[in-house]
């Protein structure tokens, strides 16, 4: 018996899904490792040295990256945007997705699944007369337009999520509650919201991840230097003859670790969310 699990664990298909991880590993960490050495390096070594060790860790780096970026500032911004815009997406996501889940057996139920999940395909296009719309709400150059973004741009893929994830709630669930009492809104949000918070966390990194990370909107919608985010406010480093490779790499170490921390904490719900919706 042990002879036999041994021959299996070296299969043809174990062995292939094995190298594939340990490619996909050394595809992720080597970006990483250039990014480390180079946030400590000058910019000479930079240039000879470019995969080599720092000599001296240039720990200076960091601080002249936020003194000459002013990255507290657009750290600050990034945090009002992300988190205000994914709250707002989270709400949108979980009625929506719930008005779907009690129509599932109607066919207006299943329409507007389908015309959801329809965006999906739909490409971000549009951008003149999504200023032009700024514009006349006067929320053109301020965090709104950013914002509003991030509330209503991955509506589809929060659907798809939750509304898979509420399909796997018994429905034995829901009519005992109603029979206590329990009306639509406290149904949701006292009863499913604590259900589905998986894939509340998942699209919430998804989203807060995209926001965060967003160079085209606070590019076309933001021209007041205070409002910059953080994408932002590392292009200042980039001159029309010079890169300041050292402190855009340093400001890239620094303001990418709250992402890495907040995955490392939730990425439990992940699979959690990403099955219930197969399922569902």
């Amino acid at each position: 018996m042990p002879k036999r699990r041994l021959n299996s664990a070296w299969t043809l298909p174990s062995i292939l899904g094995k190298l594939l991880v340990y490619i996909y590993a050394v595809v992720v960490l080597v970006p990483l490792y250039f990014v480390i050495i180079t946030a400590f390096k000058t910019g000479t070594e930079i240039t000879l040295h470019p995969l080599a060790l720092p000599e001296h860790v240039m720990w200076s780096n960091i601080r002249d990256a936020f003194a000459q970026g002013s990255l507290l500032q657009a750290m600050g911004n990034s945090v009002l945007t992300s988190v205000t815009g994914v709250l707002m997406l989270m709400f949108n996501a979980v009625v929506l997705s719930f008005c779907v889940h009690r129509l599932r057996n109607h066919k207006l139920g299943t329409l507007l699944y389908v015309i959801i999940l329809m965006g999906l395909f739909i490409p971000k296009v549009g951008f003149v007369s999504q200023i032009m719309l700024y514009r006349r709400l006067h929320i053109y150059d301020t965090p709104w337009a950013i914002i509003l973004g991030a509330a209503v741009g991955n509506i589809p893929f929060s659907v798809f999520i939750i509304a898979g994830f509420l399909r796997t709630v018994p429905h034995e669930l829901e009519e005992a509650a109603e029979l206590d009492g329990c009306n639509d809104f406290h149904l949701l949000f006292r009863i499913m919201v604590p259900i589905i918070k998986p894939a509340l966390v998942t699209i919430g990194i998804f989203s807060f991840t995209g926001t965060w990370n967003s160079v085209t909107g606070p590019l076309l919608f933001i021209r007041n230097k205070e409002l910059f985010t953080i994408p932002m406010a590392l292009l200042t480093f980039n001159s029309t003859y010079s890169t300041q490779y050292e402190l855009l790499f340093a400001g890239i170490l620094v303001t990418g670790l709250p992402l890495v921390i907040a995955y490392l904490f939730c990425q439990k719900y992940f699979a959690q969310a990403l099955t219930g919706s197969v399922k569902g």
